[in-house]
């Protein structure tokens, strides 16, 4: 079982938040994918999920608004949202509500959002992010 962190970056900056989650994910002794948007293939053999986006035009980016439409039942998944924005900030927060549609549980009730490049403090908060998901995967096995 591994925790898939999928994100669409038009900058750097999302993908930067992704890597820390990512690193979280493996320092807490757990397998972690990490897949741009376009890559990303489902949610199977997946014990957790990290979903971001960067914000243009108070909008998420359209592979990962696709992704959201196409992702199945989560039944208790546990998972996250989180994403970089320039102005506004609102994709972090549709993914979020979108994942609990779907039947996903929030390993933390609010997103990680970053203006701009996300600093060292939001990076830290990334890796605690993929700590949390993968003790929630732990609890799984």
């Amino acid at each position: 079982m591994k925790v898939a962190v999928v994100y669409e970056s038009t900058r750097g900056r999302t993908k930067a938040m992704a890597e820390a989650i990512c690193e979280g994910v493996t320092s807490a002794g757990t397998e972690c994918a990490i897949f741009d948007a376009k890559e990303f293939t489902g949610v199977a053999d997946l014990c957790g999920l990290a979903l971001g986006s960067s914000t243009r035009m108070k909008r998420t980016l359209p592979m990962v608004k696709r992704i959201l439409s196409e992702l199945p039942s989560l039944d208790g998944l546990h998972a996250a949202a989180f994403g970089s924005y320039g102005w506004s900030g609102e994709a972090p927060d549709e993914i979020a509500g979108k994942l609990l549609e779907l039947g996903a549980s929030l390993v933390e009730e609010k997103p990680i959002k970053a203006k701009d490049y996300p600093s060292d403090s939001i990076l830290e908060d990334c890796r605690s992010l993929g700590s949390k998901l993968a003790a929630n995967c732990h609890k799984r096995a």
